[in-house]
C-alpha cells in the first residue's frame, strides 16, 4: 500500500513536468530566416557587444555579423571593450581594418559603485549608438546571414518594444552533451512561454545573448541604469518593460544564431552558479529546498520506483503491486520519449538522452550553490564580485 501510494504522489510531479514540458512546446514561437523582396526602407540597428576577455569568441561572432545581409548603411556593430585583459581588443581592431561595415570599438568605462559590469558595458555602449534599435548582443554567439533582417521583420510586424530570443545552442565536448540538455529542461519547466507573451501577464523571459530594443522604449524604461545591479539583467528588463506597460516578446532562433556557453564541468558550474536561483525565482530557502526536492523526484524517481515496484511485484503480484509497476513503468517510458526529443532537437546523439536525469539533478544543485553564494555575497564572473 505503501509503495502505491509513493508511486501515485511520484507519478503525479512528473506528470505535472510532462504536462509542463508538453505546454511549453504547444507555444514556442519561431522567428526563420526570411528575405524581405518588398521591403525599400529599413530601419537603422545599432548592434551592441560587451566583451572582457573573448578572445576565443569574438572573431566568430564578429565576422558573422559583418556578413549580414542587411543594408551596410543601415546598421553599426559597436563592440565595448571591458577592460580585457587578454587579445579581444588586438583581434577586434583587426577585423576592423579588414571590414567594410560600420564597426567601432570603443573602451569601457571605470565600474561605477552599484553597478555590475555586463551592465554599465552595455550603457557605455547605448550611448554611443545612433540606432533606431539597440540589439545587444553577447560575444559568444554566431550568426547567420539572415539574422539581423529576420529579426527586425519579426520585431517590425510584432510591434514588440523588447524582444529577446533563445538561439541554437553547440555542443562540441562529452561532458556538455551530458550535463546541459537536462540542465536546460529542467530550467524551462519553470517558464512559462504563453504568459511570458502576453503584456497582462506578469511573467517574463528574457536572455541576454540577443536583446532587441527599440530605441525609445529602452530609453522609456531608464535603459541599463534601471537593471545597473541585477545579475539576470535580462529577466530583469524583461520584468520592467511589462510592468511599463511595454511589450516584451520571447521567442527561439535556431536557424538564426547559434552560441557556444561553455566546454568544461568547471566553466559550467560556475556559469550557471552566478544567477541560476535567479533565473529560477528561488529565492528564499524555502524554495530552494522545494525545488531541490522537485527537481531530483523528476530526475530520478521513475528509474527507481520501477526498480523498486518491479522487486516488490516479483515477490507478491497483488494488484497494488501491479499497480505500481504499471505506473513506474508508464512514468519512466514517457520520461525516456521526451528525452530523446529534447536530444534531438539538441542535434546530439540519442545516447544522450539518458544521461538528461544527471543535468536535471545537477540543476538542483547549481541552484543551491547559486543561492549559498548569493547570500555570502561571493558571486564572481570573470575576475569580478557580482554580489
Amino acid at each position: 500500500m505503501i509503495l502505491a501510494i509513493t508511486s501515485t504522489l511520484f507519478c503525479i510531479v512528473t506528470i505535472k513536468f510532462l504536462i509542463t514540458l508538453a505546454n511549453l512546446a504547444r507555444h514556442r514561437v519561431h522567428i526563420t530566416p526570411k528575405i524581405s523582396l518588398n521591403r525599400t526602407k529599413w530601419p537603422t540597428v545599432s548592434i551592441i557587444i560587451p566583451a572582457r576577455n573573448e578572445e576565443d569568441n569574438i572573431e566568430t561572432s564578429l565576422s558573422s555579423l559583418m556578413k549580414q545581409n542587411y543594408p551596410k548603411d543601415r546598421f553599426e556593430i559597436i563592440v565595448v571593450d571591458d577592460f580585457s585583459t587578454d587579445s579581444t581588443r588586438a583581434i577586434v581592431d583587426t577585423l576592423i581594418d579588414a571590414s567594410s561595415v560600420n564597426v567601432r570599438c570603443i573602451s569601457g568605462r571605470k565600474l561605477p559603485p552599484n553597478w555590475l559590469g555586463k551592465s554599465n558595458a552595455c550603457m557605455v555602449g547605448s550611448q554611443q549608438a545612433t540606432g533606431e534599435y539597440l540589439y545587444f548582443m553577447d560575444a559568444d554567439t554566431k550568426s547567420e546571414p539572415l539574422m539581423l533582417q529576420s529579426v527586425i521583420n519579426f520585431a517590425s510586424r510584432h510591434k514588440t518594444d523588447l524582444l529577446s530570443f533563445n538561439p541554437r545552442q553547440a555542443f562540441t565536448s562529452t561532458v556538455e552533451k551530458i550535463t546541459l540538455p537536462g540542465i536546460f529542461l529542467s530550467i524551462a519547466s519553470y517558464m512559462n512561454f504563453k504568459n511570458a507573451n502576453d503584456k497582462s501577464k506578469a511573467d517574463a523571459i528574457a536572455n541576454g545573448q540577443a536583446m532587441l530594443f527599440t530605441r525609445k522604449s529602452y530609453d522609456a524604461v531608464g535603459g541599463h541604469t534601471a537593471v545597473a545591479n541585477e545579475i539576470s539583467e535580462d529577466i530583469a528588463f524583461a520584468k520592467l518593460m511589462k510592468i511599463c506597460g511595454l511589450k516584451a516578446f520571447w521567442a527561439f532562433a535556431d536557424e538564426l544564431m547559434s552560441t557556444h556557453m561553455y566546454s568544461d564541468f568547471g566553466s559550467i558550474w560556475a556559469g550557471f552558479s552566478k544567477n541560476m536561483n535567479f533565473i529560477v525565482n528561488c529565492q528564499s530557502r524555502f524554495q530552494v529546498l522545494g525545488a531541490f526536492i522537485k527537481t531530483n523526484i523528476i530526475a530520478w524517481a521513475a528509474p527507481v520506483m520501477l526498480l523498486v515496484s518491479t522487486h516488490y511485484f516479483i515477490g507478491d503480484p497483488s494488484s497494488f503491486n501491479a499497480y505500481s509497476l504499471a505506473i513506474n513503468a508508464l512514468m519512466l517510458f514517457a520520461s525516456i520519449v521526451t528525452y530523446l526529443i529534447l536530444v534531438k532537437e539538441l542535434f546530439i546523439p540519442a545516447r544522450y538522452a539518458l544521461t538528461v536525469p544527471l543535468g536535471i539533478s545537477l540543476q538542483s544543485l547549481l541552484i543551491l550553490n547559486s543561492y549559498r553564494l548569493s547570500k555570502n555575497n561571493k558571486i564572481t564572473w570573470k575576475g569580478r564580485a557580482l554580489s
